[in-house]
């Protein structure tokens, strides 16, 4: 996959997010994600079908760092 400077950009900085407040949530490709820390390694990635969480379609753990774990499942 070729990213895009924009696309790398938005990873990044979503990465600092995550760094800073232990979770993130954005919208992407129509879906719903909710990455935070894991209470034992790494972060916990959900995808869901709406921003109300109603709804998990794919989801994971990532024990790589707060930018793999954006990247995951992306």
């Amino acid at each position: 996959m070729n990213m895009t400077t924009l696309q790398k950009n938005r990873i990044n900085t979503l990465s600092r997010v995550l760094k800073n407040e232990e979770s993130v949530e954005f919208k992407h490709n129509g879906f719903f994600y909710e990455v935070f820390e894991s209470a034992d390694s790494g972060y916990i990635v959900n995808i869901c079908s709406s921003d109300e969480k109603d709804n998990l379609v794919d989801g994971g753990l990532c024990t790589g760092s707060a930018r793999d774990a954006i990247s995951f499942m992306l």
